[in-house]
């Protein structure tokens, strides 16, 4: 774990925050290229992926505090140190499309081929962050014995609920999996016709590709809120269950609408 790749005095780069500005960079730079080729106006585009940002980053720190409201109490302002841990990718992700969607209405861009634009972007950036969180030492997993479990260092927060046990790099396994959804959609994009199709399709394997590896994660007793087919599920799966939902019907709608449009 390697939370700081620098400290001088008062000042800490800190890893999480160097992952986090690479993905919007590395991210921006693919959105841009795909915007030119769509004639997409690439200034909107870029005032829109720092919307996007600045929505998800706030949107995942104030999910993970209405989840864990005790751990503000006194102390307020802990909801400014987001490089403490206590981000919610779901929190971010939705929080991140909402005021995406926002903005291109309001700057007059076309929302399906807008959203395609961007997914490998957010894929690519999901997976980023997670090597973040796995450097940071939040979001880990559960005790395993698989050869690759890791032990984290002395005073990181899993070694402090389970010393002496590995668990599993549940953040590696979401890297793993959204590095692959970025291929992923890199390929589904020309052959996917409706506008918006890709975006939905994203979100759909988005939310499908939690449930196993949520299954490895540890999360604290109050997240768990239902029971399904015999397993205890949490908010954010319940979320994700939801976003299944409205992107199926997202994805067919836009194929059909792609559909009309080839036969016009």
């Amino acid at each position: 774990m390697f939370p700081e790749l620098f400290s001088f005095g008062p000042f800490h780069l800190r890893t999480f925050g160097v992952l986090l500005a690479a993905a919007f960079l590395i991210g921006t730079w693919i959105a841009l290229g795909e915007a030119r080729r769509r004639g997409i106006d690439e200034t909107k585009l870029v005032n829109m992926v720092l919307v996007i940002l600045v929505s998800s980053i706030v949107g995942a720190r104030a999910f993970y505090v209405f989840t864990h409201p005790a751990e503000l109490r006194g102390d307020p302002l802990s909801f400014l140190r987001i490089w403490e841990g206590g981000l919610t990718l779901i929190g971010g992700f939705v929080a991140g499309t909402v005021a995406g969607f926002a903005y291109m209405r309001k700057a007059g861009l076309p929302l399906g081929a807008t959203a395609d634009t961007v997914t490998p972007s957010v894929a690519l950036g999901v997976a980023i962050a997670r090597v973040g969180c796995f450097l940071n030492g939040c979001c880990f997993g559960l005790p395993g014995s698989q050869p690759w479990c890791v032990h984290f260092p002395p005073g990181a927060p899993a070694s402090i609920l389970f010393p002496g046990f590995p668990v599993h790099p549940s953040q590696l396994y979401n890297a793993a999996a959204f590095f692959g959804l970025f291929l992923l959609t890199l390929w589904l994009r020309p052959r996917l016709k409706g506008d918006g199709q890709l975006w939905w399709a994203f979100v759909i394997l988005f939310a499908l590709v939690r449930i196993p590896i949520d299954a490895t994660r540890y999360y604290e007793s109050s997240a768990y809120v239902t029971k399904i087919f015999g397993r205890f599920v949490t908010d954010s799966e319940l979320i994700g269950l939801a976003l299944v939902v409205i992107g199926v019907v997202l994805f067919v709608r836009a194929g059909r609408r792609g559909s009309a449009r080839d036969a016009a």
